[in-house]
């Protein structure tokens, strides 16, 4: 199980820019035309993936996050640098997130609702 959100950018091209940066990124673990599928490997775990981010428009992705680690949040961060988006949980625009807040750094434990 995983909790999802929708990254929604500011400018008409983030989305693709950010996936760009992700796909160059030495910490993914699999890349597809819309996919790109991170692990953070001091974790262990069994699942295919850890954070995957799906391109949904120039200006959107989707985000399912299976473990909360300051890698995997490092990892995005990098790539989101510069860039102005908003955080909706479950894709609902009316429950706007921190990053931060989905991360809730210090935490390593599968998130389950």
């Amino acid at each position: 199980m995983s909790y999802e959100y929708r990254l929604v950018f500011e400018e008409p091209l983030g989305a693709r820019q950010v996936m760009d940066k992700l796909r160059r990124s030495a910490d993914f673990v699999q890349a597809a035309e819309q996919v790109v599928e991170f692990k953070d490997p001091g974790l262990g775990s069994s699942a295919d993936y850890d954070l995957r981010l799906t391109f949904e428009s120039d200006q959107a992705l989707w985000m399912e996050l299976l473990f909360r680690t300051a890698p995997l949040h490092q990892c995005l961060d990098r790539a989101l640098q510069g860039h102005r988006f908003r955080c909706f949980e479950d894709g609902d625009s009316d429950d706007e997130v921190a990053l931060e807040q989905v991360f809730a750094l210090g935490r390593t434990s599968p998130i389950s609702p």
